[in-house]
């Protein structure tokens, strides 16, 4: 692929991803949803760790992951035995 192929390529994809209401039916939202940043830390390297397959089970996942941690992903990692 040709430097100018490359940047065609990325300039594209900018169009389509880079766009708030792709947020929500996209992996990005989960670490959206919290303000800390240890919780956006934490839920996001575990959300990429789980980000393969159909988007919406990667949400659904997610969601999951998050409820099992008490909607406290910083807390949780810091608390739990």
């Amino acid at each position: 692929m040709s430097i100018l192929n490359l940047q065609s390529f990325l300039d594209e994809a900018v169009e389509e991803y880079n766009r708030p209401n792709f947020i929500p039916s996209d992996p990005i939202s989960i670490p959206h949803q919290f303000t800390q940043k240890e919780d956006i830390e934490i839920i996001g390297f575990l959300t990429a760790t789980i980000a393969w397959g159909q988007r919406a089970t990667i949400l659904k996942n997610c969601h999951w992951l998050i409820e099992q941690m008490d909607n406290a992903p910083a807390a949780f990692i810091r608390q739990h035995q």
